[in-house]
């Protein structure tokens, strides 16, 4: 249904007045997806990094029980690793004698990345 011209204008007008006194700002279509789409995006970055801190916090304690407490430097270079390289490890940590074999693994691990 089509409103004729006049009555189309005064009741735009008559909304931007109450939108204006009610602080209600008007938001288009466009602006609602974009929105969502932010929305999405920053949980599905969310869960990534949650992923990645859980397993990463999973390492650090399966070392510290097989050989104690671990050196901060070598904490931080864990902390620092991608979800993947964090799976690899977790597959290949039991193999380790000692913290050097843990340091070989993670100097090819930055080699491959760099």
């Amino acid at each position: 249904m089509e409103m004729p011209e006049e009555i189309e204008l005064a009741f735009e007008q008559k909304m931007i007045a109450y939108e204006k006194e009610q602080a209600m700002p008007y938001i288009t279509s466009i602006e609602r997806i974009g929105i969502e789409r932010g929305r999405q995006e920053g949980r599905q970055e969310g869960r990534q990094e949650g992923r990645q801190e859980g397993q990463a916090a999973l390492v650090v304690r399966l070392l510290r029980r097989r050989w104690g407490a671990l050196d901060a430097a070598l904490e931080g270079r864990l902390q620092k690793l991608s979800v993947v390289q964090l799976e690899r490890l977790s597959e290949t940590l039991l193999d380790f004698r000692d913290s050097t074999e843990l340091q070989r693994w993670l100097d090819e691990a930055d080699s491959h990345t760099n």
